[in-house]
């Protein structure tokens, strides 16, 4: 078959290999291609070598700012709630009623004593007065020694009566006052654990007053720290929420720790806090102790990507090289690095201009 006769199909196949070919001998007989250049502009840097330098040894504990004094509001009566006046959050000033206590019983009792007392001052104005008759007839001689007597003690249970209804009043009295709940310091209620039209009992808290102006924070501190810290001491706490480090100091350091967790109650209290700091916020609780080396970088150098923290260190050939670090504790403008980065390795401090990964750099220390 000459070529003129071949089919459609195999002439297409041969055009292909003949371009394929063309293709091949022209790149093996090309020159080589030329090599990828960086045309980005060099950056100039500040760099420094990563060192161990001396800090002050802390030891950091969290714990939750709460006022210094808690006070449980409670009632010595039985009996229904008949008012509640406040919710948690309200502010209240010292003697403002806050709840009170169904009183009817006490009232009815206190009426019948009243009756009684009356009843009984008649009783004891004419006994006085038959002992006064007895006892001027005895002067004279005209009543014996034994109506005498009998009207002195007729008297003294007469009056014994009026006494002891007089008691059965104050008691009543004392009684009644347990029936209105009222603030025994201004501050802010932070608890409340009954309704109106519920049942009160001895001794169950109604409401928790936190009294306003004092303010402390109460963390956990490891066994492992304990003989560390003493009462007396001057912590430094740092509330996020309010912004704020303040100064503090150790009030209580409960020498019996929790069995299951080996954690001890410390209590810090905070001397003037401002009006930003609230019961109930997070705080940090650092205490200084001697002095240890660290690992340390500038907060300035740091670079944030989502969840992760790095810094650019130097390469050997001047390029910028993103590597990923581990952060401690912070310490003033610098922050200890755990891990990512080690003792010599040069790291940016400051750029002039925006780096990337592999951005070639102007070194400068």
């Amino acid at each position: 078959m000459t070529a003129a006769t071949k089919p459609p199909i195999a002439r297409a196949g041969v055009l292909v290999l003949a371009v394929l070919l063309t293709v091949s001998l022209t790149a093996c007989g090309s020159a080589e291609p030329e090599a990828w250049t960086d045309d980005r502009a060099p950056v100039s840097v500040h760099v420094a070598e990563l060192a161990e330098r001396s800090h002050p040894h802390q030891l950091q504990f969290t714990g939750t700012v709460e006022g210094s004094e808690r006070i449980p509001l409670s009632t010595r009566m039985m009996g229904r709630v008949d008012e509640v006046r406040v919710s948690e959050g309200t502010p209240v000033a010292e003697g403002q009623l806050l709840a009170r206590i169904s009183d009817r019983d006490l009232q009815a009792q206190r009426r019948q004593v009243e009756a009684q007392q009356q009843e009984a001052e008649v009783a004891l104005q004419n006994a006085r007065t038959q002992f006064a008759r007895v006892d001027t007839l005895l002067q004279r001689g005209s009543a014996t020694q034994q109506a005498h007597d009998d009207a002195r003690a007729g008297y003294e249970r007469a009056q014994a009566q009026v006494d002891a209804l007089a008691n059965r009043l104050d008691e009543i009295d004392a009684s009644l006052t347990y029936t209105t709940i009222t603030a025994p310091a201004a501050g802010t209620i932070i608890g409340k654990h009954t309704e109106r039209g519920a049942m009160a009992a001895p001794g169950q808290p109604l409401l928790t007053l936190e009294a306003s102006g004092v303010l402390e924070v109460r963390t956990q501190v490891p066994e492992r720290h304990i003989g560390a810290m003493a009462v007396g001491d001057t912590v430094r706490v740092t509330i996020g929420a309010a912004n704020e480090t303040l100064p503090g100091r150790v009030t209580e350091v409960n020498p019996s720790g929790d069995p299951a967790s080996r954690q001890f109650q410390m209590r810090v209290l905070l001397p003037d806090p401002p009006a930003a700091v609230k019961s109930g916020m997070y705080a940090q609780v650092f205490h200084e102790t001697g002095e240890q080396l660290l690992l340390t970088v500038p907060t300035s150098s740091l670079v944030a990507r989502g969840q992760l923290t790095g810094v650019y260190a130097v390469g050997d050939d001047d390029r910028a090289l993103l590597r990923w670090i581990r952060t401690g504790t912070q310490r003033g403008d610098a922050v200890e690095v755990l891990s990512g980065l080690q003792p010599g390795d040069r790291y940016v401090v400051h750029a002039d201009g925006r780096l990337r990964d592999g951005h070639p750099i102007i070194p400068q220390d």
